[in-house]
Formats: C-alpha cells, sequence, structure tokens
C-alpha cells in the first residue's frame, strides 16, 4: 500500500481501534464509514487467525492495519501474511531495532522475509505479483522516550513508510503514565511530527477522545486512531442507563 498517496488523499484519515477479535466488530466499524481500521494484536485479543479473518470481512474495504503483538521475525512474517494492508510495529526506539524490522519484513534481496503461501499471496494465485510489489506499509511506532531521541533516523529509514506515536505510552516511559498532556510529551509529540514532515513521511497518533483527535487534526497529522471498540460500548451502554434513570 503506497500509504502516503493514501493519506494525500485527504487528510487527517481517521481510524479506530479494534480490540474485539470478532468479525461483527469489524463489520459495524467498516459500516461506520472510518477512513482506516486499525486491527490491535499488541493489546487487543487478536492472533493471526481473528485478524485473518477481520480482513478478509474487510475485503474491498478501507486499509486495515495490523498492530502486532511484539517486534519478533515471527509476528511480522505471520501478520503479513494474512494480507493486511500494513503492520503497525510497537516500541520502536533505535535504527537497530528498525533494521531488524526491515529484514524480517521485506523480501530479498531488500530483506530477508521468509517466501510463504497464504492469504495475502491469494493462496497462490497472485503469488507472482505479490513478490514483485510491496503492497503494504510498514508503520512504526514511536512512543519512548529513547524512540524520540532517535527519531530523525528511524523516520529516514527507507523501510518506514509511516510512523504512528503512542501518547499514552510515551507518557509512561517519561514516568508519567496517563499525562499526555504534560510538557514533555506535547514536545516530543511536536518534535517527532515536525521530523516526519520534513522527511516527507506520513506521521499518525492515537486520541482517546474526538476532542482530542480535533486537537490532534489542527497541528497536522496525518492519520489519527480515535477510541476503541471496548470504550465505546462501554460510553454508550452507561449513556442509555443513565437517561433512563
Amino acid at each position: 500500500m503506497d500509504i502516503k498517496t493514501w493519506v494525500q488523499s485527504h487528510s487527517p484519515q481517521l481510524g479506530t481501534i479494534i480490540t474485539i477479535d470478532h468479525p461483527t466488530i469489524m463489520e459495524i466499524a467498516k459500516l461506520a464509514g472510518f477512513d482506516w481500521l486499525w486491527i490491535d494484536a499488541e493489546h487487543g485479543r487478536f492472533n493471526e487467525v481473528s485478524a485473518s479473518l477481520c480482513c478478509a470481512v474487510n475485503a474491498g474495504g478501507t486499509p486495515a492495519f495490523v498492530r502486532l503483538p511484539d517486534r519478533s521475525a515471527t509476528s511480522i512474517k505471520r501478520f503479513l501474511d494474512i494480507g493486511c494492508d500494513g503492520i503497525i510495529v510497537p516500541q520502536v526506539s533505535s535504527l537497530a531495532e528498525v533494521e531488524e524490522i526491515a529484514r524480517a519484513a521485506l523480501y530479498p534481496p531488500r530483506g530477508e522475509r521468509s517466501i510463504g503461501i497464504a492469504r495475502a499471496q491469494g493462496y497462490g494465485t497472485t503469488f507472482a505479483e505479490y513478490l514483485k510489489t510491496k503492497s503494504y506499509a510498514i508503520i512504526v511506532q514511536i512512543e519512548t522516550v529513547a524512540g524520540v531521541k532517535s527519531a530523525q533516523a528511524i523516520i529516514e529509514h527507507e523501510s518506514v513508510d509511516a510512523v504512528l506515536i503512542g501518547p499514552y505510552d510515551l507518557s509512561g516511559s517519561f514516568g508519567i503514565p496517563g499525562q499526555v498532556d504534560s510538557p514533555q510529551v506535547v514536545e516530543s509529540i511536536a518534535a517527532v511530527l515536525s521530523q516526519s514532515k520534513k522527511a516527507g513521511k506520513p506521521c499518525g497518533i492515537f486520541a482517546a477522545t474526538a476532542e482530542k483527535a480535533r486537537e490532534y487534526a489542527e497541528a497536522g497529522f496525518d492519520f489519527i486512531g480515535v477510541g476503541m471498540d471496548t470504550t465505546v460500548l462501554l460510553s454508550a451502554y452507561t449513556a442509555i442507563k443513565n437517561s433512563l434513570r
């Protein structure tokens, strides 16, 4: 997927996080009309089987990116093979880690990705085309103090298609978990966004609320993940209950 062309077509691209590993949730989010969907295998319940099913349900729809449970070569390989539009790699803090990700995510000669046949390759029907064309995005999450310090090198690496900031983990890395509006977190977010703009790489961020998403949109973020299925359901159910009491 050419994520740069995608964000340029309409910015900011608004998505939402899906943590419940059921295709019905994916289908509802698709019907809601989001610009992209964030399948969460890091903090959500997804594995490659349930993520593959949700990608199949979403086929022909908006881009679906899977956040991996970790940076391991096995996770990268197995989740790319399900045919998602891109992977979101969490907790990327150094150039060395980016190079490891590139080796695992790219086919030879650019990398060392193992060649298999799965949904991504049309179970063999689009195998040759898939090998020739990198149709998926590699999105790295910068969400640590070390990641912010190494941001320029991370962002400029040729394998990185886009950057996604995790403000909550970033606040935790500063030792103030949850304080995403603290000066050091805000300054770090602005610095990463600025470096992404200079490098010509799309930059995204997570926003817990619509109000925060508006703030990030005004700041110039290219894609924003707002809310998540569990909190949206809880909020809606609570609002219904409270309206009747």
